[in-house]
């Protein structure tokens, strides 16, 4: 819990004016509230004296005007502090939600593929919110709370020391149950967030994977999981939340007991010490009892509160303090041409499992390069190094004897272009998606891209055309999608290209279409293809075939046929696939 509030109040420095003004507001609040039952003592006692006698309204209306005035400034200050606290809350919330996700596009991919999606959500939007709800209500209140507290017992113990320890002994009870319940809740409230991650990476799941879940007939099996998760949820967030809110019918117990203290206690007094004790001095005592258990069940309120924004705080502070991938420094390198280098490369996505062993391979601008392998050869892996998406272990890639990792990241956006084979767009039109990353694009080239792509036909058949906006209604397919982004790293025209299983979304007119799209679009770029279907890599000028992450063949097809080993045996099984007859 220290960690999470040293956290928290780091991330409020920039707000400590307000703050501060809503504390001194607050304070303010609790200044005018002390002088409530004193003022109260002075009405009582001159409604009593009138009683016996002649009641002056001299004397009780400024009393009664002062009594109202005072009630009035508390009110507007507590209102004051309120809104301050509440603005400067949704503020730190904007702060971390947009600190979480300009952190995200800064992780490694490494953290990235280690971490679920929902909780990564969960963090950016249930804990922030967390923060903001408990916090709102907590900081301001906590020092007028003490000095409500610590005002009372100085003008308690000045008005009668045997009503005050009464009042106190009363009290006691209360605050240690309260302590017990807020010390065996704050495990929980961890708990719960942590649960509630789980959760919405279960939910996240499942929608991504809906279809799969309908084809499979596994509703049964998601259902019995999210049923698990939410029983966990449940678990959780009842034990921390039962035991918080035993604090309000604790406090309550210990103020009713404070009110009987104060009235047995009152009522002996007067029978013994008779005019020396007051009526006055009972009704300020009430007042007085009020006041103390009412700061009293605030702070214990606060305290409680505290546990859940200390728990979320932890969790946004965990992603905050993952190390980032190194800065790029502002270089200004020339245009890049294409020419790429792999010297002993090295690399493994685990510490101790290494993919590629030792990758030397050298690329001149202009040529299509082929790579082909069984799955977990290391195929993506070759080309997401390349994008730099993730860091070497040992060895160097460059671009023109450039190191990738002395590169800007705008310079290797520029430089290089990818397609992967998982399809990504956004909710906007489809012109907002083909142009993403790139607007000063002209429409002679958008429209010749539309055209070397095959969209053009899509386009017609759009009532919006390329203003069509993506989404489940507009009728778009997996296919048509991918198309999308081809046309994506088309427009882009970097000097590199790399194609990763780009026709794995398509029917074979579509990648007919779309190969004669890429002999004519890579002419002139190098070019990095990744395929599966060896028939549509023919006239690559090299084919590498990767194996346990090491390139254990390298020539063009006909080479490598001739070679008659791994790449001939793949392109054989498939060509048998392809002839032989369906069943």
């Amino acid at each position: 819990m220290k960690n999470g509030m040293i956290f928290i109040l780091k991330k409020l420095k920039p707000y400590r004016v307000s703050i501060t003004a809503a504390m001194l507001l607050s304070i303010v609040s609790a200044l005018s509230l002390v002088l409530l039952p004193d003022q109260l003592k002075k009405i009582a006692s001159y409604i009593e004296n009138g009683l016996g006698g002649t009641l002056r309204m001299d004397d009780v209306l400024p009393t009664v005007v002062f009594f109202l005035a005072a009630l009035l400034l508390y009110f507007v200050g507590n209102y004051l502090q309120g809104v301050l606290m509440s603005n400067s809350t949704q503020k730190l919330g904007a702060d971390l939600r947009r600190e979480l996700d300009a952190k995200i596009n800064r992780l490694p991919l490494s953290y990235i593929d280690r971490q679920s999606e929902g909780d990564l959500e969960s963090r950016m939007v249930n804990d922030v919110d967390s923060i903001i709800t408990n916090l709102s209500g907590s900081i301001a209140s906590a020092p007028s709370n003490a000095l409500i507290l610590v005002l009372c017992l100085i003008l308690m113990f000045q008005t009668n020391l045997i009503m005050s320890i009464a009042l106190l002994l009363a009290t006691a009870v209360g605050f240690l149950l309260s302590a017990l319940a807020i010390r065996i809740s704050q495990p929980q409230f961890s708990k719960q967030q942590r649960e509630l991650g789980a959760l919405y990476g279960q939910i996240n799941e499942t929608l991504s994977g809906h279809l799969v879940v309908k084809a499979f007939n596994c509703e049964e099996e998601v259902r019995e999981s999210f049923r698990k998760e939410n029983e966990e949820l449940y678990r959780s967030t009842f034990l921390a939340r039962f035991l918080s809110d035993l604090l309000q019918p604790v406090t309550a117990f210990s103020s009713n007991l404070s009110y009987i203290a104060v009235c047995i206690t009152g009522a002996f007094l007067r029978v013994k010490l008779g005019s020396a004790f007051s009526l006055g001095d009972i009704a300020a005592f009430i007042l007085y009892a009020n006041l103390f258990s009412s700061p009293l069940s605030g702070l214990m309120q606060t305290a409680s509160s505290l546990q859940p924004v200390a728990a979320s705080a932890l969790r946004v502070k965990e992603v905050l303090d993952v190390p980032e991938m190194r800065e790029d420094e502002n270089t200004h390198h020339p245009a890049i041409k294409g020419d790429v280098t792999f010297r002993h490369v090295r690399f493994g996505y685990v510490s101790g499992q290494t993919i590629i062993k030792d990758l030397s391979l050298e690329v001149r601008k202009g040529q299509k390069i082929a790579i082909v392998g069984k799955t977990g050869a290391g195929k993506s892996t070759l080309v997401n190094l390349l994008m730099h998406f993730y860091d070497v272990e040992s060895g160097e890639i460059l671009l023109d004897e450039i190191p990738i990792t002395e590169m800007s990241e705008e310079e290797r956006s520029r430089a290089i272009s990818m397609v992967l084979q998982d399809v990504w767009t956004f909710e906007g039109s489809i012109r907002e998606n083909i142009l993403y990353g790139k607007t000063d694009v002209s429409n002679e080239l958008f429209e010749k891209v539309l055209q070397g792509t095959g969209l053009s036909w899509l386009m017609q058949t759009l009532p919006e055309g390329a203003d069509t906006i993506l989404s489940a209604q507009s009728g778009i397919s997996a296919g048509q999608t991918q198309l999308i982004t081809i046309a994506r790293a088309m427009i882009m025209d970097a000097p590199v290209l790399i194609l990763d299983e780009a026709t794995s979304h398509v029917d074979t007119r579509t990648e007919k279409i779309i190969q004669e799209a890429v002999d004519r679009l890579t002419s002139g770029r190098t070019s990095f293809v990744i395929a599966h279907r060896l028939s549509t890599i023919r006239n690559a000028d090299q084919i590498l075939v990767m194996d346990h992450g090491d390139v254990v063949e390298i020539g063009t097809h006909t080479e490598l046929l001739k070679k008659g080993q791994i790449y001939a045996e793949l392109y054989r099984s498939q060509f048998e696939e392809e002839r032989s007859p369906a069943v």
